[in-house]
């Protein structure tokens, strides 16, 4: 999978959904998402739920 970067297309993409459904993500958690993406596992809702849990976004 491609990586991603903070001034990528695809996360200003995510980003502008997110405004359009009077959603933000605030920059911090930005990186630990893009972090979450870069690091090749598989993104299931469970790998989510357990970073948001950890707080390891």
């Amino acid at each position: 999978m491609k990586q991603i970067q903070m001034n990528s297309k695809e996360l200003k993409r995510v980003t502008k959904n997110l405004q359009l459904e009077n959603m933000s993500l605030h920059p911090s958690l930005q990186k630990k998402a893009v972090s979450l993406v870069n690091s090749g596992i598989d993104i299931t809702p469970s790998v989510i739920k357990k970073a948001l849990q950890n707080g390891k976004v």
